[in-house]
């Protein structure tokens, strides 16, 4: 067992046995259920090692479970395992809450322990319910247990929060919450809580550059009644501009918002149990309050961008597909040239471009810069001086705050002459990509239904991947962004909830084969309406070249090959301003190439 962690575990251990409980349940979330959390709330890692994005952590009384996807089934054996762990892959292994039951059903009177303010109200209830019919039961622990060992533990930001110009979000706070005031009475509800970093950011038009890595939003809660709004930033109210809130906002200490929600006895309070914790929830009941579960009407606002955020969006997306043409043009030079190249290099180099653009905010993910049997991960996220060999596939997915906007986008390369197994896999891969692209779909369509028309493409073929072909992405604030994605798992809310005009989705198939590697092509697109009333279309957003050395053509239908010449040509027509003019020339060359 690795010393660290296995130590922390073995610490952990002694604290479960006080609190009378028989295992203790570390998610990645922390009290805002986030994708990316502060460095103060990345308990599961510290604890286990594993650096991956998903996952969660059980830890018992003599064994321990990770619980983790697709994505990170390499990387977490390579990560937690050293530790004693047990890494159980989605679809692949017992889930957590098969393992947790089995336990139950072993040990009479089994009681799991977790933090109730880090796991969604609605997890929280499947797996309490679960755990009840085996037998055993979900114990709340007041006290994160992890908190209590994590001695050198970061502390919270307290930089001065910035605002986003009328002009860039579309619409004023004011206007905001004066809309969400009129949904929250159509719900018959008075109050609505949320603990939502993203939410928070948007209805506020407060941005941060430092609380949460990859993105913009700051660490607060927020409680919107029918007269007053109060803010809870991490950091102190310090943090809050005098002028920037509408004058029924109060601001208020971090810690004073379970004090609040005690107090709200006797009041309607709307809250979406699938994005605030099992704790709140409690609190909420416990202090009488009378419960309106619904879905966020923030997050179902927020998703259909407005028409400054789209502008945001399509600028925002140009200048990264320029950083990143830049970085491949720079890539194929070197690799010509015989030059040495590494993962390390060639995304420092990507980070740098990105970083030039003007009204650079930050990442918005690490890149990913994966070369040769490291494109088989596709969330590959140790990158390190690991070269490009001759003739290897390089896959490189990266992403940036830009002005009012965000971005994500992944192509991947050769670094020599392309075997004919890569430009067929990568031909697969594209036109699974062009496919949804040129699609054409009802108003109200399910994203499953979309996530369908990209993967029924490499079906054919005997091909998959073992990941969504897309999901939402924010308007300067989150990479990935509900409430909707283009997955197949169509039991999930998120992967049957109806496509609007306005949404901003990636699209990302992909083929990954351990020891071999991988090939994954992704935009983004906005969800924008067709000519004939009541259905929709994709609207482009990333213009980046795709690999013409790598593309079979004689494997193209004469629609795929129209389409992608128009957009080869595109990315020469709206790069061009962005280019110096040895990029453009080396870019024609490059496009010439198909």
């Amino acid at each position: 067992m690795e010393s660290k962690h296995g130590e922390r575990i073995e610490a952990l251990r002694s604290l479960i046995a006080a609190e009378r409980v028989h295992g203790y349940w570390i998610p990645t979330g922390d009290e805002h259920l986030g994708e990316f959390i502060p460095p103060w709330a990345e308990r599961r890692r510290w604890v286990s090692g594993f650096t991956g994005s998903s996952g969660d952590l059980v830890v018992g009384a003599a064994d321990a479970w990770l619980f983790t996807d697709g994505r990170y089934r390499l990387q977490a054996a390579r990560e937690a395992a050293p530790a004693g762990i047990q890494v159980h892959c989605a679809g692949r292994d017992p889930s957590l809450t098969q393992v947790v039951t089995d336990l139950a059903r072993h040990r009479r009177g089994f009681r799991l322990g977790f933090d109730p303010y880090t796991v969604p109200a609605a997890t929280a209830e499947a797996v309490s319910e679960e755990l009840r019919q085996a037998g055993g039961a979900l114990v709340a622990v007041e006290t994160n247990l992890v908190d209590t060992l994590w001695g050198d533990r970061p502390s919270a930001p307290e930089e001065l929060l910035r605002t986003v110009p009328v002009a860039v979000a579309g619409r004023s706070c004011a206007d905001k919450v004066d809309r969400l005031r009129a949904e929250l009475d159509h719900l018959g509800a008075e109050a609505w809580v949320t603990v939502k970093l993203d939410e928070i950011a948007w209805l506020t038009n407060l941005r941060a550059w430092g609380d949460v890595p990859f993105s913009t939003v700051f660490v607060s809660f927020l409680c919107v009644g029918p007269n007053e709004v109060h803010l809870f930033p991490a950091g102190g109210p310090g943090r809050v501009p005098g002028d920037a809130l509408p004058d029924d906002f109060h601001i208020r200490e971090y810690h004073d918002f379970r004090r609040l929600l005690g107090g709200l006895r006797g009041m309607r309070v709307a809250l979406d149990p699938a994005r605030v914790s099992a704790g709140v929830l409690d609190r909420l009941r416990h202090a009488g309050a009378r419960l309106v579960l619904t879905e966020s009407p923030v997050e179902r606002t927020k998703a259909a961008k407005n028409s400054a955020e789209r502008e945001a969006m399509r600028q925002a997306n140009l200048r990264a597909s320029a950083a990143i043409t830049a970085t491949l043009l720079w890539l194929r030079e070197q690799a010509a040239a015989g030059a040495p190249l590494t993962e390390a290099a060639i995304a420092a180099r990507v980070d740098r471009h990105l970083a030039a653009q003007p009204k650079f905010r930050g990442l918005s993910f690490a890149t990913i810069a994966a070369a040769g049997v490291h494109s088989a991960l596709p969330h590959y996220g140790t990158v390190d001086d690991t070269p490009l060999e001759r003739d290897a596939l390089f896959l490189l997915d990266t992403g940036a705050h830009i002005g009012g906007g965000t971005t994500d986008a992944t192509r991947t390369v050769c670094g020599g002459e392309a075997t004919e197994r890569a430009r067929e896999i990568y031909t697969r891969v594209l036109q699974a990509h062009l496919r949804l692209a040129r699609q054409r779909f009802p108003a109200g369509t399910p994203g499953t239904a979309l996530d369908a028309v990209a993967r029924s493409v490499l079906w054919r073929e005997g091909l998959d991947y073992e990941h969504g072909t897309g999901h939402g992405v924010g308007a300067g604030t989150v990479v990935h962004e509900g409430p909707f994605a283009l997955a197949e798992e169509a039991r999930k809310p998120s992967a049957i909830y109806p496509l609007r005009e306005g949404m901003v989705t990636s699209v990302e198939p992909g083929y990954y084969e351990e020891g071999w590697g991988g090939v994954r092509l992704e935009n983004l697109y906005i969800v924008a309406n067709e000519e004939r009333e009541g259905w929709l279309r994709l609207e482009c957003l990333t213009w980046i070249p795709f690999a013409p050395d790598l593309i079979d053509r004689a494997l193209l239908t004469s629609d795929e090959a129209s389409w992608l010449n128009a957009y080869q040509q595109q990315c020469l027509e709206r790069l061009e301003p962005l280019l110096d003019a040895a990029q453009n020339a080396a870019l024609r060359n490059w496009i010439g190439e198909g």
